[in-house]
């Protein structure tokens, strides 16, 4: 199985988690609870780490958090290693409690804040373990609401700030929010990652993707690497084809109004194959380098406010890769 890509950077915004061993409990009793809280309270501290959202569950926790440092792996590795020693003491358990490596998504500052901690916050909901989020003792949620007794790495204003010129009216607003994932649960806000550890635009993870090129090794990456691979264009293409239903013609006929599929081919081309600008518009109807640019960010600009079209664009880069790798 392919190590899931890591990513530390100074300042860096993450949505991480970690799960029980097979998915097994990892906390039995109240007092589990309370010790695990008791530690992330010393990692964050230590860290500097600013928690915008967390939650404790039976067999697995969710953070979602800044570190000013880059210090991600030094602190999880604290914190899920100084749990499963606890643990195993006091229930007289051997051997792992936590799965070996946990998972990070590095997500875009300034963009996800709002529905990423609603997501942390209706878990519990889902699990069915409290009515409502900010019932639930083992998270943040009810510290949204009222900040008595709240941690000082909790960073539950900056995310309400964002919705209200007023603690009162913020407050109000995110009590809707999470209202309305409540009564209609909303598409995970994950289905836009891309090489299984980035979030955030397309600009972004172009960013992203070039800085991990010039410093991680290549077993780091195993989806970026496919995605490189002479025969990305035709592997992104079939995939396209496949996902919006059109012919490989249709990828080339330019001027046709609202070509969906030809506007995602170009911008999947353009993000994973290495190929310029111009050979990118001999490939795709004989255009020019502007026109590819310009359709690309038109794309671009639509995903964070188009799911449909982000999932589209997310079955389509799951797919092509899936194809290379079957060439291997």
């Amino acid at each position: 199985m392919a190590r899931p890509l890591r990513i530390e950077i100074a300042d860096g915004v993450y949505h991480v988690t970690s799960r029980g061993l097979g998915r097994r409990t990892i906390v039995r009793d109240d007092a589990d609870r309370a010790k695990w809280t008791e530690l992330l309270d010393a990692v964050a501290t230590r860290c500097q780490w600013q928690v915008f959202a967390w939650a404790l569950m039976d067999n697995h926790f969710h953070l979602f958090l800044r570190t000013p440092e880059a210090n991600l792996s030094a602190g999880m590795h604290d914190l899920n290693s100084g749990y499963a020693s606890v643990f195993n003491r006091r229930h007289g358990h051997c051997g792992h409690l936590l799965e070996g490596r946990f998972k990070a998504i590095l997500v875009e500052r300034g963009r996800h804040e709002w529905e990423l901690s609603r997501y942390v916050h209706l878990n519990p909901v889902r699990a069915g373990l409290a009515r409502r989020p900010q019932e639930y003792r083992w998270g943040s949620s009810r510290f949204y609401f009222d900040a008595r007794g709240a941690p000082r790495w909790l960073a539950w204003e900056e995310v309400l700030s964002q919705h209200g010129r007023t603690l009162r009216a913020a407050r109000r607003a995110y009590a809707q929010h999470l209202a309305e994932g409540v009564a209609s649960p909303p598409r995970s806000p994950f289905e836009g990652v891309v090489a299984s550890g980035l979030l955030g635009s397309a600009g972004f993870v172009e960013k992203m993707l070039a800085w991990l090129g010039e410093r991680l090794p290549d077993r780091e990456l195993p989806a970026v690497r496919a995605l490189r691979r002479t025969g990305t264009l035709a592997a992104i293409e079939a995939a396209v084809c496949g996902n919006f239903g059109v012919s490989p013609a249709a990828l080339r006929e330019r001027g046709r109004w609202h070509n969906e599929a030809r506007a995602a081919a170009i911008y999947l081309c353009r993000k994973w194959s290495g190929q310029s600008q111009v050979e990118l518009g001999r490939r795709f109807g004989g255009v020019g380098g502007a026109a590819i640019s310009r359709t690309a960010c038109e794309v671009a600009a639509r995903l964070p406010r188009d799911r449909r079209l982000a999932r589209l664009l997310h079955e389509c880069e799951q797919a092509a890769l899936k194809k290379l790798k079957n060439e291997v």
